[in-house]
């Protein structure tokens, strides 16, 4: 559904973001079919996705935005749910059932260029199909029994198929489950969708008339595992993936001076989010395994700004209860600009954030023993040990 559209002659930001939040006909297990619960988290993360295409991230993108197609549905609103922000009004998107997503994708597609940026997010169920492909499950999912598959996206035919289209920037987010299928549905002929087909001998083709395709894939799941996200919040990914955006991602400069947000950028944010931003109960939930991948000999770039992030400057020790029992001071050349006292208050892991580029100097002072480092902070996260 299409809730936003500004053509741009000279190339712009597609967009198609699908929430699968509820599954109407898949709520009672049955032979051929399991029960999908509910996901909160997928409808809000596709929302805010969306919320953030069309606000704070339009800017930083580094072409103008063309159009953004929406489709997301949750347990409360089973045929779309209420949407609107800045340069869009209230709306009711619709649900991302087969038909659905059929239509948007043709929205989405319809007379791209190549200078045109391609970006797909999906957050919802998603089934692993060894030797098939990797999938997300339209929200019409188990309507036919008998035949489930074809209201399934196989992601991996979509990413292939995308590579016979003329953008030659693209950007696919996979934000969903890659956990094997119970045996009832291993056994059902699995089919699902690519939504795009691939046509023999048309990549090469595009490539020598318009150039080497560029195409990024972030997926929440590596082949066999699960996804997750907070009941009434965001996705896992969703979380890391928004902090990268709104600062850490940046750390690459580009000829002009700016700062890009690359997809080495966006992997090495994501991974550091644990240690950086997450609480110490939280960190367990924030380490988990992405596939992170590139179709492409440049560097996938996704936006770009004036200043690099900030680096998180983290001081830890081994063992972790020997920081508590020391006077620790950060120094910036010679101000002090941080640090703790011991005692039972301390913490065992000391952040703060920091400009980048600029060296510190860390003094943990122990009774009998005064131990220095120093360290250049890279953004996103420099690490200081004693």
């Amino acid at each position: 559904m299409r809730i936003f559209t500004d053509p741009q002659a000279n190339g712009g930001i597609r967009v198609l973001v699908l929430g699968a939040g509820h599954y109407p006909s898949a709520q009672v297990s049955t032979p051929k079919i399991p029960k999908l619960a509910d996901i909160g988290s997928a409808a809000q993360s596709a929302v805010d996705f969306a919320t953030h295409t069309l606000t704070d991230w339009r800017p930083l993108f580094g072409k103008p935005l063309a159009s953004v197609d929406l489709l997301v549905n949750s347990a409360g609103h089973p045929d779309g749910v209420p949407f609107s922000c800045a340069d869009v009004g209230q709306v009711k998107v619709e649900a991302p059932t087969l038909a659905n997503i059929i239509a948007a994708r043709g929205s989405w597609l319809q007379n791209v260029e190549p200078t045109d940026m391609l970006i797909f997010y999906c957050c919802g169920h998603g089934i692993w199909l060894p030797s098939v492909a990797k999938t997300f499950l339209a929200s019409d999912f188990g309507t036919d029994e008998e035949s489930p598959w074809p209201n399934a996206i196989s992601l991996d035919g979509l990413a292939q198929g995308l590579g016979d289209k003329v953008p030659r920037e693209q950007w696919l987010i996979f934000d969903c489950c890659a956990n094997t299928a119970p045996q009832a549905l291993r056994d059902s002929n699995p089919a699902p969708n690519p939504l795009v087909s691939t046509t023999y001998g048309l990549r090469k083709t595009v490539s020598d008339l318009h150039g080497p395709l560029i195409q990024a894939t972030i997926a929440s799941a590596t082949p066999g595992s699960e996804a997750y996200g907070h009941e009434n919040g965001r996705s896992r990914l969703m979380d890391v993936f928004l902090d990268a955006c709104q600062d850490a991602g940046f750390r690459d400069q580009a000829d002009d001076g700016r700062w890009w947000l690359t997809l080495q950028g966006l992997e090495t944010a994501m991974s550091t989010y644990r240690f950086r931003v997450a609480s110490p109960q939280d960190r367990g939930y924030y380490t988990f395994s992405r596939l992170t991948l590139s179709d492409s000999s440049e560097t996938p770039r996704l936006m770009v700004r004036d200043k690099p992030a900030a680096c998180t400057l983290l001081v830890t020790s081994e063992p972790a209860m020997r920081l508590k029992q020391c006077n620790l001071d950060i120094y910036q050349q010679a101000e002090r600009i941080g640090g703790q006292m011991a005692g039972p208050a301390a913490q065992e892991r000391v952040r703060y954030i920091v400009p980048p580029f600029e060296k510190y100097r860390v003094d943990a002072h122990w009774p009998q023993d005064l131990q220095t480092r120093e360290r250049l902070a890279l953004p996103p996260l420099t690490e200081i040990s004693f």
